[in-house]
């Protein structure tokens, strides 16, 4: 499961050295808002606009466009599956390429600006190639750049182990690296340049009336970007709360709305309310026979799966020897399947083409509650529900793929979450 998203972990431990920098400025540019060289030179027009106000900048890029792409296709031509170092020393170059074009770009604006690999940036990693931790943080490195140069432009995704080696942070890693970022060198704020205009109720190309979410708490943006919300990885905001460095997501070239994501209030002492409505579309539900029904058994079926890097959620045994789970993503579940009847003498189905909705929000649990309300919308529209989870945060069904995107706009109107344009 190389370069996964849900493979990314934060660890930080020990604790970043923090220093304090006046007039700092943290912000990240993903692919999207790099893709082209005119949106390089857009953004780079952008960050002048900041220097010339005084600001000293540090910048954290993704790879362009659709550049990691491209690069994971390239090692296929050549190896598969491709070696996770030789992959990793690959993917590395997509956002170097971004942070080298750009400091060129800043040059020529006049900007001075120097371009840094993660390893020059001083970010040391721990972990598995495709899956690296950031555990280690040195500030002066860039500061030592900042005190020659008005822009520092790092590379994203990626960092040096004790040993040396090159180890990426997996998929979404760029965000990871902005905020450790910040964290370290003491910025009270670190901004998120996007595609989108902050976090909305739900996904703008489904739903055309969804409201801009200004303000929203770590532990809600937590579970909006683990059931679908594509804005933050949620391992990004889970170091955010842990050092206390407020997010603010915005548009990279359109000025309007933006979301700051803070502490805000606990989802378990909140007043009951809904944030939005998340998604996914690949989701699968497999079901596991074993004999007997020793809880054991269970924990031997879920040995065997994360051996094989499977992540099974939404769990149930609804009758002995059963255990039921959902997996998302589309990786090919062949190896499981095969190691699990290999070693257990298990049974296992697979049911393909489902996805899911969640309704994310605090107290979701206490009176009037909203699960009623979501089991009413699924039933008026005819939609099945073969896996369900609840928690006072959040509301997961897993639903028929092709019935995901009514579902969200029943819900999202359900819920009075359309944005008002009278």
């Amino acid at each position: 499961m190389v370069n996964s998203t849900q493979d990314l972990e934060v660890s930080l431990d020990p604790p970043l050295r923090k220093v304090r920098t006046e007039g700092l400025v943290v912000r990240k540019y993903g692919g999207s808002s790099l893709a082209t060289p005119r949106m390089v030179g857009d953004v780079a027009t952008e960050v002048a606009s900041l220097v010339e106000a005084g600001a000293r900048v540090v910048l954290v890029v993704s790879a362009m466009g659709d550049t990691t792409d491209r690069l994971v296709a390239l090692a296929g031509e050549f190896a598969e599956p491709p070696s996770p170092r030789e992959l990793d020393q690959l993917m590395a170059t997509g956002e170097q390429v971004s942070a080298s074009v750009l400091a060129m770009a800043l040059a020529e604006r006049g900007v001075e600006a120097v371009s840094l690999s993660g390893d020059q940036a001083g970010i040391e990693v721990s972990g598995e190639a495709g899956a690296g931790t950031i555990v280690r943080i040195d500030p002066d490195k860039i500061l030592a750049r900042l005190r020659d140069v008005q822009v520092v432009v790092v590379a994203g995704f990626q960092g040096r182990d004790a040993r040396g080696e090159l180890l990426t942070l997996g998929r979404g890693g760029s965000d990871t690296t902005a905020v450790a970022l910040a964290a370290a060198l003491g910025g009270p704020e670190c901004e998120i340049c996007t595609d989108v205009h902050g976090v909305r109720t739900a996904d703008p190309r489904i739903v055309p009336d969804t409201k801009p979410v200004e303000e929203i708490s770590y532990d809600a943006m937590v579970e909006l970007a683990g059931v679908g919300a594509r804005v933050l990885h949620p391992r990004s905001v889970e170091l955010a709360r842990r050092h206390g460095v407020a997010v603010r997501v915005t548009h990279s070239s359109d000025p309007g709305p933006s979301t700051v994501v803070t502490a805000g209030e606990s989802p378990l002492e909140g007043t009951p309310r809904v944030i939005g409505i998340a998604h996914e579309r690949d989701v699968r539900l497999v079901r596991v026979e074993v004999a007997g029904s020793n809880p054991d058994q269970y924990a031997r079926v879920l040995t065997t799966l994360a051996g094989c890097g499977v992540k099974p959620e939404n769990l149930s045994w609804p009758d002995p020897g059963e255990l039921r789970f959902t997996v998302r993503g589309s990786e090919p579940l062949g190896q499981p399947i095969t190691e699990l009847a290999m070693e257990l003498d298990a049974r296992s189905t697979v049911f393909e083409e489902l996805g899911s909705v969640s309704v994310v929000g605090t107290a979701l649990l206490d009176p009037p509650g909203f699960l009623p309300e979501l089991l009413r919308v699924l039933a008026d529209h005819r939609v099945t529900v073969p896996a369900m989870t609840t928690s006072q945060s959040r509301l997961t069904a897993v639903i028929p793929a092709d019935a995901v995107d009514a579902t969200v706009r029943a819900l999202h109107e359900s819920f009075g979450l359309a944005e008002d344009r009278t």
